[in-house]
């Protein structure tokens, strides 16, 4: 089954792809003020997802350790970003290689 797990519902794209380490601190913050990320660390987030968009856009089908080294990250943190994208319909996969997804061009424009 596609799509968010329950737990991640109403979650953003930015903050889906931010990790479980953001996702455990909104949670232990219950009943306090929320817990975000500085404004800078949401803008490095989103322009890596961006550069990971664009670069799917100009190059559709790479393979996971491609597009790491295209962009300039490392393989783990690429595949684990690229599962979580597919997660927001940013990126999808047919075997090893990956394409843009539905949402790519609304993050491209915005």
């Amino acid at each position: 089954m596609h799509g968010l797990p329950r737990a991640w519902a109403g979650t953003s794209l930015v903050a889906g792809a931010v990790g479980p380490r953001a996702q455990l601190l909104s949670r232990e913050s219950a009943g306090r003020a929320p817990a975000t990320l500085p404004r800078a660390a949401t803008s490095r987030v989103l322009e890596r997802i961006r550069l990971i968009a664009r670069t799917l856009e100009a190059e559709p089908g790479l393979t996971s350790p491609e597009l790491a080294e295209r962009v300039g990250f490392g393989r783990r943190h690429m595949s684990l970003l690229l599962l979580r994208l597919e997660e927001h319909g940013a990126v999808v996969h047919e075997g090893r290689r990956w394409f843009p997804g539905p949402e790519t061009g609304d993050l491209i424009r915005s």
